[in-house]
């Protein structure tokens, strides 16, 4: 028999496993809108740029979670050089391939390599998320909840960025296999973070997070500029769709989080 201790704490971890289902399958509520445009070519760079302005918003996002962790601490912090190697290792990995140094020709890897980028950096909210249930606070993490499902459904934009223009040629089951990459792991890491809680696992993930999400960005980066250099007379119009796409897509993302947060 259970006391009631006892199923106060399974209601609880039943209550913080169904919000992380929710969390981390929220990413597919952009799937309808991303499935049916049909883009041209500067309506790819303005995609392609609002991507970029999401992913960046969420680099800073997974860098204030780390340097949280990090606090003052000097370079003599093992938690440091733990995100510092796990950065520059990962990175390094990314640009060895051959073809990733032609990022137009290989969009499914792009699209693969943001959702790892997403995932890692659901699977460190999953682990805050999840132990944050574990210890009953029950008003902070629904409130922790809508705030991840909200940014979650901007997160399938920045997945599916490098298949527009071949979203056609594209299967139902490959868009639906990498938004589960950057959403499941939010789930893992809640079940995780029920049981066990280490700030190194959340250093080392985010570092990894931060490299798979900076390389992406600079990958849809160079796409745009090469195809505004394909067309020297609208140069102008493609940076400028470009920096502006980045900011619109930032602020997005801020507004997204800050109403949320407040």
């Amino acid at each position: 028999m259970f006391n009631k201790l006892d199923l106060v704490e399974i209601a609880n971890a039943y209550i913080t496993v169904g919000l992380s289902v929710i969390m981390g399958l929220s990413v597919f509520l952009s799937f309808p809108i991303i499935r049916s445009r049909k883009t041209g070519r500067m309506q790819l760079l303005v995609y392609n740029a609002v991507a970029m302005g999401i992913l960046i918003f969420l680099l800073l996002d997974v860098y204030g979670d780390v340097a949280m962790i990090f606090g003052n601490s000097s370079l003599s912090n093992p938690l440091l050089w733990i995100f510092i190697i796990g950065f520059a290792a990962s990175f390094v990995l990314l640009m060895l391939p051959r073809g990733s140094r032609d990022p137009a020709e290989s969009p499914h890897k792009t699209s693969v390599l943001a959702a790892i980028g997403i995932g890692f950096q659901n699977l460190t909210e999953g682990l805050v998320f999840g132990s944050a249930g574990g210890a009953g606070l029950l008003p902070i993490y629904v409130l922790s909840a809508i705030g991840f499902s909200a940014q979650n459904i901007t997160e399938g934009f920045p997945i599916a960025a490098p298949l527009f223009g071949q979203l056609e040629k594209t299967s139902n089951r490959f868009i639906f296999g990498v938004f589960l990459l950057g959403g499941l792991p939010t789930i893992i890491g809640t079940l995780i973070g029920l049981v066990f809680f280490s700030n190194i696992f959340i250093v080392f993930f985010d570092s990894l997070a931060t490299a798979a999400i900076l390389y992406v960005v600079l990958v849809l980066f160079h796409v745009n500029i090469n195809n505004g250099l394909k067309d020297p007379a609208r140069i102008k119009k493609t940076m400028l769709y470009t920096y502006g796409g980045i900011l619109a897509g930032f602020v997005i993302a801020y507004l997204l989080n800050y109403a949320v947060v407040v």
